[in-house]
């Protein structure tokens, strides 16, 4: 008749593999890495704020470069597991198509965020767009009355000009690393 501890070795064998197997695996952390997404709010301007057209006018908006880089989350910020935070600036585009400077918006010119982010996400949009630059906005000037049909500005005078564009930057963190979300 066998004892009692070799009946309950099998058990507790058993038991041990068990635990063993479902216990969870070490999950290797991808390195902290930063995204920003970016959206213009122009449309949230008010109407003071806008371009007026006479009626033998059109405008055509600067065209973004191709090669334009988004802000990067700031490296320095990713342990300290912030909130979403919203930065939203007005981009001053020159007639030449650089961009001549930025300032940051508040809630009450159109931006969403209702608190303010952190100083270093403001520096890391802020840098980002001082490197862009754009196919300069114009303002297309008839001799008379625009054509209805006409596509482009065929038949009128290019005039650069110098135009403000509202964005909208979100940074925020999902699992330790810098993600996208595009602004409202």
């Amino acid at each position: 008749m066998p004892n009692g501890l070799s009946l309950f070795a099998p058990a507790v064998c058993a038991l041990a593999l068990a635990a063993c197997a479902s216990a969870p695996r070490p999950v290797a952390m991808p390195a902290p890495t930063g995204a920003v997404g970016v959206r213009s709010i122009d449309k949230r301007l008010v109407a003071a704020e806008r371009l007026a057209l006479a009626a033998n006018e059109t405008f055509q908006m600067p065209l973004a470069e191709a090669g334009n880089a988004a802000p990067e989350y700031p490296q320095a910020l990713l342990a300290q597991r912030l909130p979403p935070q919203t930065v939203c600036l007005s981009v001053a585009i020159g007639a030449d198509g650089a961009v001549a400077g930025s300032r940051a918006l508040a809630a009450g010119e159109g931006c969403p965020a209702q608190t303010p982010a952190d100083p270093r996400l403001l520096d890391a949009a802020r840098a980002a767009v001082a490197r862009w630059r754009f196919d300069p906005a114009f303002r297309c000037v008839y001799p008379g009355a625009k054509p209805a049909d006409e596509q482009g500005c065929v038949s009128g005078r290019e005039e650069a000009v110098a135009v403000s564009l509202a964005y909208s930057f979100v940074f925020e963190q999902k699992e330790g690393r810098g993600t996208v979300r595009m602004g409202d």
